[in-house]
């Protein structure tokens, strides 16, 4: 494979450039003039066919119309999705030889040989080689596997094309603003590792008016005034008379994800400890979603994040949104910047590097101003990271699901 920047369009040849074919028209005007037959034919041949190619050529991509999409334009990280692209030729004229040429981001594992662009390391070009006869539309499908969280553009395409012989190349640019929403990784929870012992984070209130239908606190005899729906067959198979059950009041689940990135910034695992906390912080915000808690999320990045408490599903899609976007540039110290957005009296979810300048102080005047503080301490295996309860530890190669369930 050679990529339209390692490989310029082909130099045409002498014979067929302007010289060469002035020269063949003075050929074939004396040939004629003293009556050579043969030479006039073959340089009348010759002449012909230059003056054929090169307007072959110069016709070859007009009104060609070429165009691609994404199955989806978001996606999670490790998924598949494909890149349909489309080429058609609305004209009479056919095209024998057509080079396609797509620009991809390198973290869409886009599949087949590919070959890394020289301007953008972080890009690769894929080739497509066809033939459209007249009025003919092709499509193509090209598999993406989303191996990292981040926006990506697809980047430019470039098509290639001439004439029959190959004399002449001529070659158009299609720029692609198309963006690529990946979301980090997450992986699904059955229950979460939390202390739930924390008023904000998990209370049943005595006085709380509405009741959760999940939580059964006691069952009891069936008075008239009962639905019908409440009853509890189980219990009233077993006892002989109708028993109906009590629901415990609903719990309230206030919890504010707050992400300390200055840590993330150095070091060997600093990359792939940053995913795999985001992808916690995505997981966990899945499951409290699922709950229908609401969830805030917070990041001390340059320029500040900061979404305020939701639990819709379009909440949802906003913070995790905001992961994807999410650059590791430090802004502001944690600290007192995140009290602007904390709301009173919440849980929060402190994810941070063991590296992170003033750790053990954000955490101590975290709960100095009243929040339960949960630590998600990335760091390297060869360091015990900081030791308090209700810590998780991430480290490099770890099951995310287990360390968050808290069976490792």
């Amino acid at each position: 494979m050679d990529s339209p920047e390692a490989r310029a369009a082909t130099s045409v040849p002498w014979l067929f450039g302007r010289q060469g074919l002035g020269l063949l028209l003075l050929v074939t005007l004396l040939a004629a003039t003293f009556l050579a037959t043969d030479v006039t034919f073959l340089a009348g041949a010759l002449l012909l066919g230059g003056l054929a190619a090169r307007a072959w050529a110069a016709v070859a991509l007009a009104q060609v119309m070429y165009s691609r999409r994404t199955s989806r334009s978001r996606a999670f990280c490790g998924d598949a999705l494909d890149l349909e692209s489309s080429l058609a030729n609305p004209r009479p004229l056919p095209l024998p030889w057509v080079e396609v040429w797509e620009q991809l981001p390198f973290n869409l594992g886009p599949e087949g040989p590919n070959e890394r662009s020289f301007a953008d390391p972080e890009r690769v070009w894929v080739r497509r080689g066809l033939a459209l006869w007249p009025y003919q539309r092709l499509r193509w499908r090209r598999r993406l596997v989303c191996h990292r969280r981040g926006v990506f553009r697809l980047g430019q395409a470039r098509l290639r094309s001439g004439d029959p012989f190959g004399f002449f190349e001529r070659e158009r640019t299609w720029d692609d603003r198309q963006e690529l929403l990946v979301y980090p990784r997450v992986v699904p929870l059955r229950r979460l590792a939390l202390p739930l012992h924390h008023p904000s984070l998990d209370v049943v209130s005595p006085s709380s008016p509405v009741a959760d239908p999940t939580r059964t606190a006691t069952v009891r005899d069936y008075r008239p005034d009962d639905a019908r729906r409440m009853i509890h067959w189980p219990t009233t198979a077993r006892r002989g008379s109708l028993q109906v059950r009590v629901l415990e009041p609903a719990m309230s689940l206030h919890v504010s994800l707050l992400l300390d990135v200055r840590g993330f910034t150095f070091g060997i695992y600093r990359f792939e400890l940053l995913e795999l906390t985001l992808s916690a912080l995505a997981s966990i915000s899945v499951f409290l979603q699922g709950q229908g808690a609401p969830i805030a999320f917070l990041a001390n990045t340059d320029p500040p994040l900061s979404v305020p408490p939701g639990a819709s599903v379009p909440h949802l899609q906003s913070v995790l949104e905001n992961m994807a976007r999410l650059q590791p540039r430090p802004g502001p110290p944690v600290l007192p910047w995140a009290f602007e957005g904390l709301p009173p009296g919440n849980t929060v979810v402190l994810a941070a590097s063991d590296v992170a300048a003033d750790l053990e102080r954000t955490i101590s005047q975290l709960e100095d101003g009243g929040f339960h503080v949960l630590l998600l301490l990335a760091h390297d295996k060869t360091h015990p990271g900081l030791r308090r309860p209700g810590t998780i530890s991430l480290t490099p190669g770890c099951d995310l699901a287990a360390r968050l369930e808290g069976r490792g």
